[in-house]
């Protein structure tokens, strides 16, 4: 499978007719950026657009979280990640305007999505752009630099928790299609070994130092309009800080899907 492929969305598509072309793409694909929509849809169209296309292409969850309720489900479908000026920078990454460390973002979940679907309404005035690390070169820099904790990650389960909700699975696990990932710093388990930790924050440095702002990563710029989609265990994702001042100068819709298993 490759690692990143752009879909365009010829003029008048139907999201029903999208959504097959979408399906093939994610099938030789780890990252799909679908441009182009802004071209013929006016920006209040969007929205629909894409909640159609999401529900013909799989099954939809409802991953929307509470900030205000410590992070509980509200049973809505598409999660806002956008700039609040309310919200302290440093009180949740999904409305801050600083950068946000790479990550999968269903690392607690226990029952998760395959595939995670963002578009664009509102692009940043500066930076902002979106980071993906594949599974296969992420491997690779660690067989590279850090031999030894690339053996102490392998196929060693991890607890990640959050509101309730928790997941013990491998930071990196092979498997016969290939490389998987579940990580997110800030949701290991509280409760989890030293050892466990300890492995955590190395991994942690290991990012920071040799992936974040390096080649390993792609940055996609969204404009307004575009959205990308990914499977959320075959690559690392973060974003770039960008520059905001009111409430709503960076706003995204996030969701995830399931795809059948002809994909």
């Amino acid at each position: 499978m490759s690692f990143l492929t752009t879909l365009v969305v010829p003029p008048h598509r139907s999201p029903s007719q999208l959504a097959g072309e979408l399906r093939a793409a994610l099938g030789s694909a780890k990252v799909v950026h679908l441009r182009g929509l802004a071209e013929w849809l006016p920006a209040p169209e969007w929205p629909p657009f894409y909640e159609a296309l999401t529900e013909a292409t799989g099954h939809c969850l409802h991953l929307d979280e509470d900030f205000a309720q410590g992070s509980a489900r509200t049973g809505h479908k598409w999660i806002e990640v956008r700039y609040d000026a309310d919200i302290p920078d440093d009180a949740a990454y999904r409305f801050s305007k600083n950068a946000q460390p790479l990550h999968t973002d269903e690392s607690y979940l226990s029952e998760p999505a395959e595939v995670m679907f963002m578009h664009c309404l509102v692009q940043a005035p500066n930076g902002g752009e979106t980071t993906f690390v594949d599974a296969d070169k992420l491997w690779q820099e660690l067989q590279a630099r850090n031999p030894a904790l690339a053996t102490r990650l392998l196929d060693h389960p991890v607890r990640f928790a959050k509101a309730g909700d928790s997941r013990h699975q491998p930071i990196i696990a092979q498997t016969p299609a290939g490389w998987r990932l579940n990580w997110n710093y800030h949701c290991v388990d509280p409760n989890e070994s030293a050892e466990n930790q300890a492995l955590a924050q190395e991994f942690r440095q290991f990012l920071l130092d040799h992936i974040t702002n390096t080649p390993a990563e792609t940055a996609i710029l969204l404009a307004p309009g575009e959205a990308v989609a990914w499977w959320d265990d075959q690559v690392l994702h973060g974003r770039r800080a960008f520059r905001a001042t009111a409430t709503n100068d960076r706003f995204l819709l996030k969701s995830g899907f399931r795809l059948t298993a002809d994909v």
